[in-house]
């Protein structure tokens, strides 16, 4: 299997070296996505029900700053989001519930693949880093009277992430993306894309 994996991406990279290429993303393109992530990065335990799917806001920017560098192009910008999360549970006959929210505010780099035509013109995979910082909040509250009713916390601090992605257009300036990884709020994260 290590085999067919690595010879996959050797002749994934020839073909991408040597074919007439058409990258959809290229010095001096500009890409804003905005959507929904997914995944509960930061709260959990044992003994808790959730309140439904972790879901976070996120709006991303990739500007492209290199000529074909290897078998693509690299890309800079940043990254903004916000998520929430609640938890509930019952001990010994007292209820409690847990909350939390972070906002995040990040600079990112890709790493963008040109494809060989006429997939290039509308697939875009990348991949990516991302370091910024986190602000974090949390609020938890109980009905047993010694636990300390409505507790508050606010915080924050300094993350780094990586991820995986993809765009593809429907037409030259309109798409949608995907990205599956650490991205400090969600593991995964799609909604739509506009190029210009």
């Amino acid at each position: 299997m290590k085999k067919i994996f690595a010879s996959s991406v050797i002749i994934f990279i020839t073909y991408s070296s040597f074919a007439q290429n058409s990258s959809v993303f290229e010095k001096g393109t500009n890409v804003i996505n905005a959507g929904i992530g997914l995944g509960n990065v930061y709260w959990g335990g044992t003994g808790y029900s959730n309140s439904g799917l972790p879901i976070s806001l996120q709006a991303s920017f990739d500007h492209g700053i290199t000529d074909k560098l290897g078998i693509g192009y690299i890309g800079v910008g940043g990254i903004v989001g916000y998520t929430s999360y609640k938890f509930t549970g019952n001990d010994a006959g007292y209820s409690y519930t847990y909350t939390g929210t972070g906002i995040l505010i990040a600079a990112r780099a890709t790493y963008h693949f040109a494809l060989a035509a006429p997939i290039g013109e509308k697939l875009d995979p990348y991949v990516g880093v991302l370091a910024g910082y986190v602000i974090a909040s949390s609020s938890y509250s109980s009905t047993f009277a010694s636990s300390g009713y409505g507790i508050y916390n606010k915080g924050g601090a300094v993350a780094a992430g990586a991820f995986v992605g993809a765009h593809y257009y429907f037409i030259p300036n309109f798409g949608v993306h995907a990205e599956l990884g650490y991205n400090i709020i969600s593991v995964f994260n799609t909604g739509i894309t506009f190029k210009f």
